[in-house]
Order: structure tokens, then C-alpha cells, then sequence
């Protein structure tokens, strides 16, 4: 009888621990919209939580290049089509999401201003 009790506050344990930790990570869904290599002021800060699930779906004008350094995102976005990327925030920091038009890509130049930020805090 002792072991059995032992054995149901260990699961409960282990239970508590293994739904607590997903509690807090989120599904969080982001449009970026690309107008002349621009998004809107109020669209420029991504926030979001380590362990989250980050879905973007980007559209542009033009064609060219959005890409995270740290996070290895690459993504070539054509006009009028939307490009759906799904990726989960694992390191935190504050990263700068980069924006580079066809005619600029491959070349090294990188803007002074970055299209977006993407904040990720401690979950």
C-alpha cells in the first residue's frame, strides 16, 4: 500500500510538472505585410515567450528576402503570394528581423534600420 501511494505522488508529480511547462507556451501568429520593404510602426515589435510556436504569414510587394540571423530563417517572398513559416521561439534575446529586396540580396548589404523586431522573454 505504501508503494502505491508512492507510486500515485510521483505521477502527480510528474503529471503537474509536464502540463505546468506547456502551460505557458502559446501559439502566436503574426502578418507581416511588406509594403515598399515597410510594415506598419505599430506591427514592428514581435513579442513573444521562449517555448512558443510562432506562425508567420508573410506578403510583400516585391520580391526579396526576410531572414532572422540568429534563428536561421531564411524565407524568399514573392509578390502576392503569401509564404506561411512556422517555427518555435528557443533562444531569447531581442533579434532583429531583416528585410532584403531582390536586388540587394546576395550583395551583403544590410539596412541600418531593421524591418521588425522579434522579442523573445524567458518562459
Amino acid at each position: 500500500m505504501k508503494n502505491s501511494s508512492l507510486f500515485r505522488g510521483c505521477l502527480f508529480s510528474t503529471l503537474v510538472f509536464c502540463l505546468s511547462s506547456h502551460v505557458y507556451a502559446q501559439d502566436r501568429l503574426f502578418d507581416i505585410n511588406i509594403k515598399e520593404g515597410r510594415i506598419p510602426q505599430s506591427e514592428r515589435v514581435m513579442k513573444v515567450k521562449k517555448g512558443d510556436r510562432i506562425t508567420w504569414r508573410v506578403q510583400s510587394d516585391a520580391e526579396g528576402e526576410l531572414h532572422i540571423h540568429a534563428y536561421q530563417i531564411d524565407l524568399t517572398v514573392r509578390p502576392g503570394i503569401r509564404k506561411v513559416h512556422v517555427f518555435q521561439a528557443f533562444a531569447t534575446g531581442r533579434f532583429r528581423v531583416e528585410w532584403h529586396p531582390e536586388s540587394e540580396r546576395g550583395k551583403g548589404i544590410h539596412h541600418h534600420e531593421s524591418l521588425a523586431l522579434l522579442e523573445v522573454f524567458p518562459g
